[in-house]
């Protein structure tokens, strides 16, 4: 959707995320790089990021077919695994777009047509989709018998890596290095994200790294690193700004009283555009250089923000996330959730900008 008039926008620094991802290169020794693209690229954009790294990254990963197809029509030439479960009906998407599949599970050697390439998954711990270590012989002779297939890769994916610690994780570490030792000659092995990278250096991190959140400037658990660059800003302005006086409510279900006589701005931006709801009452925008609370509930389309005794002029510019506003680390603790969503519930109305400073 394109917007001709949006009443707001997030401003992405695409060589903030090329040099996130130079830095994780070069905290993991150098190993090759897989950038996750899924879900449009967290809603910084899939295919402007995607061309902007291409020549950074070794490889790029979606979670469907059609954001495979959607890349691949934009130009995007470097190899793009799918994380997805590969069916009947998408399975000639894979030859005809030159997409590589994931196989986690026994009845999609049969689906898959000849000549496509694919990783094997195997779950140590992460309970979604894949092998279980058991089937590693059995997974092992069914990759043998069908040759008709290519095998390029096998992966895994931790459960509890994203803060330091995690006895878990290193279970899942050793689980997947038993299973490695069935398939040696496979050429590309993966397992660790930007939190198991670069929370646990001692592990083998083995051929390539994935990294999703952290090449946008995040960390996905509690563990903020302060090396990586934040990529994205949302900004928008003040749509109208009136006065209110001591008593008055505000919003649905009247859940903020003012508490004193001031102003109120209205922002044009509710959970419609990715203001998540439960951050009602909790939110602080940067407007100059002070945070101001936002009060009442959040509505589909509007927020308020309690401005005390300043008046500010009707089209003020407001930060909502970024730069020296909240963080999507502050939005997620004060929203009960995590960074993944904060970035993924923005939506179409917002528009995208880019720049490469």
């Amino acid at each position: 959707m394109r917007n001709n008039f949006p009443n707001s926008f997030v401003h992405i620094r695409l060589e903030s995320v090329t040099r996130n991802i130079l830095k994780i290169k070069e905290k993991t020794g150098g190993k090759k790089i897989l950038a996750v693209v899924k879900c449009d690229a967290y809603r910084h954009g899939a295919v402007e990021v995607s061309k902007h790294i291409e020549e950074t990254v070794d490889w790029l990963a979606v979670a469907t077919v059609d954001e495979g197809i959607e890349l691949r029509m934009k130009g995007v030439k470097k190899p793009i695994l799918v994380f997805g479960i590969p069916t009947y009906d998408n399975a000639a998407a894979y030859i005809t777009h030159n997409l590589t599949a994931t196989i986690s599970h026994v009845t999609h050697f049969s689906v898959l047509m000849d000549g496509t390439g694919y990783h094997l998954n195997f779950d140590t711990g992460m309970g979604r989709l894949g092998f279980s270590p058991a089937q590693r012989e059995e997974v092992r002779a069914l990759a043998v018998m069908n040759q008709r297939l290519v095998c390029k890769g096998i992966y895994s994916h931790y459960a509890t890596a994203d803060d330091p610690g995690s006895d878990f994780a290193a279970t899942q570490h050793d689980r997947f290095k038993e299973i490695l030792a069935s398939f040696s000659e496979i050429p590309l092995v993966h397992m660790s994200n930007t939190g198991a990278a670069t929370n646990y250096p001692g592990f083998d991190h083995f051929d390539m790294v994935r990294t999703g959140l952290g090449m946008l400037g995040y960390n996905s658990g509690e563990t903020r690193h302060g090396w990586l660059e934040h990529a994205l800003t949302w900004k928008s302005t003040a749509g109208q700004v009136r006065a209110i006086q001591k008593g008055d409510v505000v919003s649905y279900s009247s859940t903020w009283k003012c508490p004193k006589d001031g102003f109120l701005a209205t922002i044009p931006v509710g959970y419609g555009d990715g203001v998540p709801r439960s951050l009602s009452n909790k939110l602080k925008v940067l407007i100059g250089e002070k945070l101001y609370p936002q009060a009442g509930n959040v509505t589909m389309d509007y927020f308020m923000v309690y401005l005390g005794k300043e008046k500010i002029p009707t089209g003020t510019e407001v930060t909502l996330l970024g730069d020296k506003a909240w963080n999507a680390y502050d939005w997620a603790e004060a929203a009960g959730t995590n960074v993944h969503e904060v970035f993924t519930n923005i939506t179409p109305r917002v528009d995208k900008r880019y720049s490469n400073d």
